[in-house]
């Protein structure tokens, strides 16, 4: 395309725009021509985006490489969105928005340039609000006026009130409120009514063909972040021939579970095996919420002060889920979301998670919110009698002190080398980092480089959920039960989210004792007699209490030799 072409092709937008904005129509051609290479670039060509203006424009971006430059000027080549527009018109008009709206820090920032009659002088101001860092970009600008003699285009006369394309508005995206209503999603009604014992059945997408499955063991996980999972094994035999070859990806699967019955499951992998002449699959499965709102993608985002339940309404937008809140709103907090949407269902639950800080549990459809799953139960998890095993792991190698962050590019910033921030790069060191210093020195975390995040305050938030300098404490235990009547009479049943006592003991001595909290079971529902394997709250604690800890825990060894020294005696 020749330069007098692109010119010519947008000139009349350009004209639109200075009668709107009062910007000049030189000024805005030669910016187009000079940041487009004159309508070639890969930007202009598949998001006519002739600006370079990074995010999103109703929802829709490209994605483009781009060079981003640490603090110490170290480059890294990134995938960046760029905006997506509908029509070159759009992106003139975005960038006329700028300079009439100014920047988030000062509404005012390029006042110079609106109303300017004089095309050099606007040059002039555009440089000296620090729109380019190029030192030579007024200069080059005014060349392309000058050369093309764009000034012919600074009139409104014969220019319409209304443009031939109409102007197209960032509307404010609508999200349906998804909390639950009392209707539940109707499940395949092929299913047996009433559950006397737990079942499990596979059916065919269209749910036609529903068989029962028998004489398999389930290994089922289910935690506090509601999404749960199960492999099982079956082997080929004329009686269950039907179910075996029903057994693949994407068709159904329907459990029993210990708290939810009828809990509907897609197959995800399917492992066939032969040997000699029979036939084994090993089945992996994953709940309908794990696998529907994976393949969910949000594209609105909406920025501003945010409640749980906005924030759900987003993440849940076109998917048949609901929820419904266990605890009051107000146990949750109002989080600053910027650009809250632009991902997939999955993704923007797991930010609920972080941000908001609730626990899940999901039957079918409807997602149960809790604040803080679970209560204090009478009940003890005892080495000498209903606990075989437990494993105690304790990990500083993910320990972190400090680290960088960087938020959006302003608009204005070209100069990949020395790109400039909407706020400057933020170094967040953790008020607690000299007590875990390694020979002096900090222990880093990887930067935080995120272009939705444009307020400090926002990124400081994000730094401190990062950083965590406290050593990973996990604990593991197998749990067998144990049918004793007099036990039955004074135990509690636990589940997840419900804290226990666990104790264990050798003959040197007590190797841990304390209440933890369970948040993940690993089970099989249908046998109530087989032994889960237990997982409880991951703990971050300061090395002095783990010290204090092993401290206890040496002197509770040395009484307990002391006594059986006294007891020998």
């Amino acid at each position: 395309m020749a330069n007098s072409d692109f010119i010519k092709e947008i000139a009349a937008d350009a004209q639109r725009i200075y009668k709107k904005y009062d910007i000049l129509a030189s000024l805005i051609i030669a910016q187009a021509c000079l940041e487009s290479a004159w309508g070639t670039s890969g930007l202009a060509q598949k998001g006519k985006n002739l600006f370079g203006i990074k995010g999103t424009y109703n929802g829709q971006y490209v994605l483009m490489w781009t060079t981003e430059y640490d603090k110490h000027g170290k480059p890294t080549q990134v995938q960046a969105k760029f905006r997506k527009y509908p029509s070159r018109y759009a992106s003139l008009q975005d960038l006329a928005r700028l300079y009439v709206n100014g920047t988030s820090w000062d509404p005012d920032h390029y006042k110079a340039v609106v109303g300017e009659k004089d095309y050099k002088k606007a040059t002039a101001a555009l440089v000296k609000a620090g729109y380019a860092t190029d030192p030579n970009y007024a200069t080059k600008l005014n060349s392309i006026i000058f050369t093309y003699k764009l000034t012919q285009y600074d009139s409104v006369d014969g220019v319409p009130d209304e443009p031939d394309e109409p102007e197209i508005p960032i509307p404010e995206p609508e999200y349906p409120s998804k909390e639950y209503d009392g209707k539940d999603v109707p499940l395949n009604q092929n299913l047996p009514s009433d559950v006397d014992f737990p079942q499990l059945h596979v059916s065919t997408k269209d749910g036609k063909n529903v068989v029962e499955i028998t004489g398999v063991s389930v290994d089922l996980t289910d935690d506090t972040t509601g999404k749960k999972s199960f492999t099982f094994s079956i082997t080929k035999t004329q009686e269950n021939a039907i179910e075996f070859d029903l057994l693949v990806n994407d068709n159904i699967l329907y459990l029993d579970e210990r708290k939810f019955n009828h809990q509907k499951y897609y197959i995800t992998n399917v492992d066939l095996r032969q040997e000699n002449n029979v036939l084994r699959k090993t089945v992996s499965a994953s709940h309908i919420f794990s696998v529907l709102l994976i393949n969910n993608y949000v594209n609105e985002t909406a920025s501003k002060k945010m409640t749980i339940k906005e924030a759900f309404d987003i993440a849940l937008k076109d998917t048949p889920f609901k929820y419904e809140l266990k605890s009051p709103e107000s146990d949750f907090p109002i989080a600053e979301q910027e650009n809250f949407g632009d991902g997939n269902s999955t993704e923007l639950v797991d930010k609920i998670i972080s941000e908001y800080g609730p626990e899940l549990d999901v039957d079918n459809y409807k997602i149960l919110v809790y604040k803080k799953m679970g209560q204090k139960i009478n009940f003890t998890l005892d080495s000498r009698y209903n606990m075989p095993g437990i494993s105690i792991e304790t990990n500083s190698q993910n320990s972190t002190t400090r680290a960088w962050g960087y938020g959006a590019l302003k608009k204005s910033s070209t100069d990949s080398k020395n790109p400039q921030y909407e706020f400057e790069p933020i170094l967040y060191v953790h008020p607690d980092e000299k007590k875990f210093l390694l020979e002096g020195l900090p222990r880093w975390a990887d930067p935080i480089k995120d272009e939705t995040i444009k307020k400090a305050s926002s990124m400081i938030s994000a730094l401190k959920k990062r950083v965590n300098p406290y050593p990973e404490m996990t604990i593991e235990a197998d749990f067998q039960k144990i049918y004793e009547p007099k036990l039955l009479e004074i135990e509690q049943g636990f589940w997840k989210g419900d804290t226990i006592h666990v104790l264990a003991d050798t003959a040197a001595g007590i190797t841990f004792e304390d209440d933890v909290r369970l948040i993940s079971i690993q089970y099989n529902p249908l046998n109530p007699y087989s032994s889960p394997k237990l997982t409880f709250a991951n703990f971050r604690k300061d090395i002095q209490d783990v010290a204090v800890n092993q401290a206890k825990q040496l002197r509770d060894q040395k009484r307990y030799i002391d006594q059986l020294f006294k007891t020998l005696r």
